[in-house]
């Protein structure tokens, strides 16, 4: 179980890298944002908005750096945050509403605290039942208690 899970893991690590090789599709001023080192790079803030989970920004980047002491400032990752595009993250839709353009779906095991899979989707194949049975397709897991939000229900036989 552990190999699949460093698979997910790893894969995620690739898509974020993948995102930031190429910085100055995302960036205000490609020429001068994100040049200096800084603690929260590129491909770190990606990281950072990608593992985030609904908790207040210093929580979160308690959790992200592993509680250390040279944690970032949330006044850091807000700076940083300034300089990507808001396209980055959301869209509008045929209504006009912003949107996310990316939804991240996750199986997480509640016991052992660690995600066992996860799932992105663009805006336009956002498909939470799709993406729910193609976890469970994938899952090696047996004897499992699975609570979902609405939309990911499903009723496969």
């Amino acid at each position: 179980m552990s190999n699949y899970i460093n698979q997910v893991s790893d894969s995620l690590k690739n898509h974020i890298s993948e995102l930031a090789n190429n910085p100055c599709l995302f960036l205000r001023n490609s020429n001068v944002d994100f040049s200096r080192k800084r603690k929260i790079d590129f491909k770190t803030f990606i990281g950072i908005m990608m593992n985030s989970g609904g908790a207040t920004m210093s929580k979160e980047l308690l959790d992200f750096f592993d509680f250390n002491k040279n944690t970032p400032s949330v006044s850091a990752f807000t700076q940083q945050r300034s300089k990507v595009l808001p396209e980055t993250f959301w869209e509008r839709n045929q209504h006009g509403s912003i949107v996310n353009k990316l939804h991240l779906n996750a199986f997480y095991d509640v016991l052992n605290r660690i995600y066992t899979d996860v799932l992105v989707q663009t805006a336009a194949d956002y498909n939470e039942f799709r993406a729910c049975a193609t976890m469970i397709d994938r899952s090696k897991l047996e004897n499992v208690i699975l609570v979902a939000d609405r939309g990911y229900e499903n009723f496969n036989r």
